[in-house]
């Protein structure tokens, strides 16, 4: 793993870990593409194996027996500091890209493994085609009320909801997008959790 000055170079895996009241909940290895001091991309190669640790709040995927990505994959950018990643998405036989999805998370944390995040269930879907719609909403109210976010931090998510209406409504969108020509190296090998992915420290 080329861990250099705290960045990562193309095609390293970094495990993209969940942590939910201050334990690991969810743990993917992608593989990154670009790492830089305003941009982090990276990949989930189909057919990479979810972990899951215990924990008292079970994961929403390890309960529905999901247990390894399926269809072409996902790219997600992160930009520092911000609590949501642009997600791209393909479909069908010819891998059409099918459009955005910005998935609300807490800003991510670098680890020399790869980094920590908290998916908040709320997310807004952008087609190609044009518009955009709120994904999740009566979920991540239910995951309020149960728990799983402190009325604070729901309210800290709203909040970054408004802002992202506001976004798409403007049409100030700031990714490029030229990454919907993303294709991955074929080269690549699905990554697998190291040794020990269960007992690593938190950063």
């Amino acid at each position: 793993m080329g861990f250099e000055g705290g960045f990562f170079a193309p095609g390293d895996v970094a495990l993209r870990r969940e942590v939910l009241h201050g334990r690991p909940w969810a743990v993917t290895p992608t593989r990154v593409v670009l790492d830089e001091p305003g941009l982090l991309v990276v990949f989930t190669v189909p057919g990479t194996v979810f972990g899951f640790p215990s924990h008292h709040f079970p994961h929403g995927w390890q309960v529905a027996g999901n247990t390894h990505w399926r269809g072409h994959g996902k790219l997600q950018m992160h930009r520092p500091g911000a609590a949501y990643s642009v997600d791209l998405y393909w479909q069908g036989p010819d891998r059409r890209f099918a459009g955005w999805y910005l998935n609300l998370q807490d800003p991510f944390r670098r680890t020399s493994l790869g980094f920590d995040t908290l998916d908040h269930e709320l997310d807004y879907w952008v087609p190609v085609e044009g518009g955009w719609v709120e994904k999740d909403r009566e979920e991540f109210e239910r995951q309020v009320v149960e728990g799983k976010y402190t009325a604070e931090q729901g309210a800290s998510i709203r909040r970054t909801g408004k802002g992202i209406e506001a976004m798409l409504d403007a049409g100030d969108t700031w990714w490029d997008p030229k990454w919907a020509e993303f294709a991955p190296d074929p080269d690549w090998p699905v990554p697998t959790l190291p040794d020990g992915w269960e007992d690593y420290p938190l950063p």
